[in-house]
């Protein structure tokens, strides 16, 4: 019997793609905020029975705290508020924390790299710059000796042409 080659060999079935059509960013971000979103009811405010026994800052801080909760209570008795407040604090944390860590790294890397370019570049000009001062101060030789050279020549062939009888 004859052999098969290996490339006639049966391959396997192509790979079938998914049906379910894959969800994008922001259904993955609505997702997110509806699991944390857990908004809790409010208990209505009440004042501290030992008000009058307290100090005057304690009263006053005891006041304040009073009516920002009546306010709080007022705006959104659900708690929508302070569950909106908690995610989006949560979320610039969840941003600053790594811009705070990440962005002293980037910038120094930067930095870095700004100073390996001008040393790059310093580098390939004085590799540029040193053969040709070298060929300049060659050639500038070389038209001195030619210089010499010819004025040599013109001098010797006036000597040549003096009168033999040297007046």
């Amino acid at each position: 019997m004859m052999e098969q080659p290996e490339w006639d060999e049966q391959s396997p079935p192509p790979r079938q793609l998914p049906t379910v059509p894959a969800t994008t960013w922001a259904k993955q971000v609505r997702q997110i905020v509806v699991r944390r979103w857990q908004p809790e009811p409010l208990s209505e405010p009440v004042v501290d029975h030992d008000l009058p026994h307290l100090s005057a800052i304690e009263r006053s801080a005891e006041v304040v705290s009073f009516t920002c909760r009546r306010f709080e209570y007022w705006i959104s008795p659900q708690g929508v508020l302070r569950e909106w407040f908690k995610f989006n604090l949560r979320l610039a944390l969840g941003l600053a924390v790594p811009a705070v860590m990440v962005a002293p790294l980037v910038t120094l890397a930067l930095k870095q790299f700004g100073i390996w370019i001008d040393l790059i570049t310093h580098t390939t000009s004085n590799m540029v710059l040193v053969p040709l001062s070298a060929m300049l101060v060659i050639g500038l030789i070389c038209g001195l000796i030619s210089i010499g050279k010819s004025i040599l020549t013109m001098r010797m062939r006036q000597q040549q042409r003096r009168d033999p009888y040297n007046y």
